[in-house]
């Protein structure tokens, strides 16, 4: 049996105003989403790590020590908010900060034993969620969600500044 001839793609069509919509009001929910994070705390009575306390000393779990500016610059936020975290976490003894061998004037902050346990213990944790949402998509829409959320990382970094100039 013959194979059935090619014919050419559909031109796309231009989606409609209902979908582009819909896409702003999803992005917007998950921008939010991100930014509530971000901000949330754990319960009173945790343990826990803040997604923003995890975020910032998630370099040393990999990386054993950084300077304050440098976890500052991987986290994305400034470096009085990262002194701010670390303060807490070092009066919960989930970091140590001292001076830097290489530079006196730098500090250098380490996870502590327990500091460690913490942080892998949520790491496991948080794998553990990712996984069971990866797992839970189709095959196709699992490359395709790995294709988008690169792209929208590209979009939250070129927002991040503002736009270009001044306004009008």
């Amino acid at each position: 049996m013959a194979a059935a001839p090619r014919t050419a793609a559909a031109p796309a069509r231009p989606p409609a105003a209902a979908d582009v919509e819909d896409f702003f009001t999803a992005l917007d929910s998950f921008a939010r989403a991100v930014r509530r994070a971000r901000g949330a705390r754990v319960q009173a009575a945790s343990r826990w790590l803040t997604l923003s306390q995890y975020g910032l000393i998630e370099p040393l779990a990999d990386d054993g020590q950084r300077r304050v500016n440098e976890l500052a610059d991987a986290a994305g936020i400034t470096g009085s908010t990262a002194t701010r975290i670390l303060d807490a976490l070092e009066r919960r003894g989930i970091v140590r900060r001292t001076r830097s061998a290489d530079d006196r004037r730098a500090i250098a902050v380490t996870l502590t034993a327990d500091g460690r346990r913490l942080f892998e213990a949520q790491r496991s944790w948080v794998r553990e969620r990712e996984r069971a949402l990866y797992d839970d998509l189709p095959p196709r829409q699992r490359r395709m969600a790995t294709e988008v959320l690169g792209r929208f990382t590209e979009l939250i970094d070129e927002l991040a500044p503002g736009p270009p100039g001044d306004p009008a």
